[in-house]
Formats: structure tokens, sequence, C-alpha cells
């Protein structure tokens, strides 16, 4: 096995390979509403916002991890890439691809203009797991600088009858 990973942009072609690494992190996520969703964002279709998929892959191309994100204007910080579903799984132990990919979205955000990295976590159960100070993981986000704000806040409403 090899320790370099490259990063890449979703390809059409990838994204049903991607569903098993999201539904790690978000169990109750079907693979029809994952293909949905990255189909659209890949395709541009209703993409108003510039969202992207950015992958962290092997050579052979097998995905360790990836994250939505996107540019936005902020009031306070100027423009802030915001970035949601972080989903890295690393089978030797090292978070090289957590770190990999980390790296490339802040050097993305520089390079975008923006003064700010904000992460979104997907979902209850994974930000109570982040939380646990005995959690390794977390480390990778603390060694690259990210430190806690105040919980973004959302309020969904049941679709229409």
């Amino acid at each position: 096995m090899t320790n370099t990973y490259l990063v890449r942009p979703l390809g059409v072609d990838q994204i049903a390979q991607a569903y098993p690494l999201v539904s790690i992190f978000d169990p109750q996520l079907t693979k029809d509403q994952w293909l949905d969703y990255a189909g659209t964002l890949i395709a541009g279709a209703g993409n108003g916002e510039g969202r992207s998929i950015t992958t962290v892959q092997s050579i052979q191309k097998a995905i360790y991890g990836l994250s939505v994100h996107w540019a936005r204007p902020d009031l306070h910080r100027g423009r802030i890439l915001e970035i949601e579903n972080f989903a890295v799984v690393d089978i030797t132990g090292n978070r090289k691809a957590a770190v990999v990919l980390l790296r490339a979205l802040e050097d993305l955000a520089r390079r975008s203009g923006c003064g700010c990295v904000s992460i979104g976590l997907l979902n209850a159960r994974m930000r109570k797991w982040l939380r646990d100070p005995r959690n390794p993981a977390i480390d990778v986000f603390r060694a690259a600088g990210f430190g806690g704000e105040q919980l973004r806040l959302r309020k969904c409403f049941a679709e229409a009858v």
C-alpha cells in the first residue's frame, strides 16, 4: 500500500464509488440521495454557489476522503471557504489522508481570497465523536490551527404534503 495521496475533484464516474465513505459518517444517507446530490454538484446544475467536491485518493484512484466546499461572503470576515461533509477514512492509522485533504482545502481558501475556513460536521453523532478529547482524529484539526466556534443552528421543515 502506498502512502502517497493525490487531491482530485470527484469525477462523475466515481460518485457511486464514494458512497460507502460518505455513508460511514452519515449512515442515514441513502445511495440515491448521494448520487443525486453529488451528480448535481459535479454537473453544476443548481450550483449557483460554486460548490465542488474535492477528494484525496491513492494513485490507483481509491478514495480515502472527500469534502464539499464553496466560498461565500461574510460580513465580518470577508470571504469564507465553507466546508461540509468532510469525510476521511485512513486505514494506515497515520491520519495522512485527512491532513492532505485539509491542507489542500486551506490552500484553496487562500488562493480563492478567503480569510477563514469554516467546517460543518455531518451529523450529531460525528460532532459528539469529535468533541471527545480522547479521539485522536480531532488532533488533525487542532494541529492545523482550527478552534471551536459557536454551533451553527438550523431549522428544518417537513416536506409539504
